[in-house]
């Protein structure tokens, strides 16, 4: 219990803002149980989202352009700007268009370039697009919870099964210590936290299979992507997969809202 309680406090570190205040021993079995463990963070983040959304949809009158502006932030924020930033990086690599190599050396760059910015502003606005559609239309919030149960779940699966790029770096550190049998432990801890939305909110049931189904396509198409073009995976391809992922999830229930009835 002592290393499932540092794998959370360790994620809670390395993957939110939330204050941990704290020395975490780095050792084989916190890692493990970090990883274990990023449905769960997810699910912390897609809660804190939920009940701020709630507070001010409910007791304010903030009209929906507000509201999803201030969750998509909220979502960046979070995270501390994490993911934001490995999708940045990843996408001044992938622009330049060079060798795989030169590429890894590009993302490890803490230069931001033109493509970087250019990238980030066209995932936000895409995604601000999604959201404000959807809040205007009616849905349940707790689907605000449900986006990040998924991409963090899908991330565990993607760092543990995915083929490192590198030797160094967040990502091989984990991969030193977990293996696939803590990607199962994560995406069973994530079906679990889903399950229990899906009991209490039969509502979003249908939406949740939908939303499953492309989680399970994205993760596949950006494990063959990042390891064609970057010989794998880092730490900025993860961060940059979470980013798609939510963005590519509020998509899908934009599309079911606009097209289907679910």
């Amino acid at each position: 219990m002592k290393a499932a309680w540092s794998g959370l406090l360790l994620s809670l570190q390395f993957l939110t803002v939330i204050p941990v205040r704290r020395q975490i021993e780095w050792n084989g079995d916190v890692a493990r149980w970090s990883v274990r463990l990023f449905p769960l963070i997810g699910a912390i983040i897609g809660a804190v989202a939920a009940v701020m959304y709630y507070l001010f949809s409910a007791f304010s009158s903030f009209s929906p352009l507000f509201l999803a502006l201030f969750l998509m932030w909220l979502s960046v924020w979070l995270a501390g700007g994490l993911h934001a930033d490995g999708w940045m990086d990843v996408s001044d690599a992938f622009f330049s268009y060079r060798d795989v190599k030169r590429r890894q050396e590009i993302m490890s760059d803490s230069r931001v370039g033109a493509f970087a910015v250019l990238s980030i502003l066209f995932l936000l606005s895409f995604r601000f697009l999604f959201m404000f559609e959807t809040i205007c239309s009616d849905f349940d919030i707790f689907l605000i919870a449900v986006i990040p149960v998924f991409s963090r779940t899908a991330m565990a699966w993607l760092l543990i099964c995915g083929k490192p790029a590198k030797q160094t770096g967040m990502a091989a550190a984990f991969r030193e210590h977990a293996d696939r049998y803590d990607a199962h432990a994560a995406m069973t801890i994530g079906s679990c936290l889903l399950a229990c939305l899906c009991a209490t909110h039969l509502s979003v049931f249908n939406t949740i299979i939908f939303l499953a189904c492309g989680t399970i396509f994205a993760a596949f198409a950006a494990r063959l992507f990042f390891e064609r073009q970057f010989g794998g995976i880092t730490g900025d391809t993860l961060g940059a997969f979470v980013e798609g992922m939510e963005t590519w999830l509020w998509f899908i229930i934009w599309l079911l809202r606009s097209y289907v009835t679910v």
